[in-house]
């Protein structure tokens, strides 16, 4: 590999970190920016694939009871670059805490991903995906 593929592999996965932490922030706009206009992928949860439009209308329902935040962790799984693609697997479990105590209250999805990130100058937007809902046993515990 080599070391400009290796940066492009550092620099997505610090997007999908960024990603993770809008939805943790409610932060539609910059969620939103993540993703190219032309993006047709299948989210977890959709019936049938999706475009652009409503790629963040799930978030809200994460943050509508003022009692709880959501809180996301995910696990690289595998990073690889393909010039100006890059590719993403991972693991993600996402959970509710108590804004008042900061306690873990509740488990509100468990999967993983799979994103494709395509070079556009010098930033990088994802061109597709698919997720899948996962069951505690299949993530080996992440």
């Amino acid at each position: 590999m080599t070391d400009s593929a290796a940066a492009d592999e550092e620099a997505v996965w610090a997007l999908e970190e960024l990603y993770w932490r809008y939805v943790d922030e409610n932060d539609i706009a910059n969620y939103v920016d993540l993703w190219h206009d032309d993006f047709v992928g299948w989210p977890g949860g959709t019936p049938h694939p999706i475009e652009k439009p409503g790629i963040a209308d799930w978030i809200a329902k994460l943050h509508a009871d003022p009692e709880k935040i959501s809180r996301s962790e995910i696990h690289r799984e595998a990073v690889r670059a393909f010039g100006d693609i890059v590719v993403v697997h991972y693991f993600y479990r996402g959970v509710f805490v108590s804004k008042e105590t900061g306690e873990r209250v509740g488990l509100w999805a468990r999967g993983k991903i799979t994103h494709t990130w395509l070079r556009c100058g010098d930033s990088w937007k994802i061109i597709t995906g698919m997720a899948g809902r996962l069951k505690e046993s299949e993530t080996g515990g992440r």
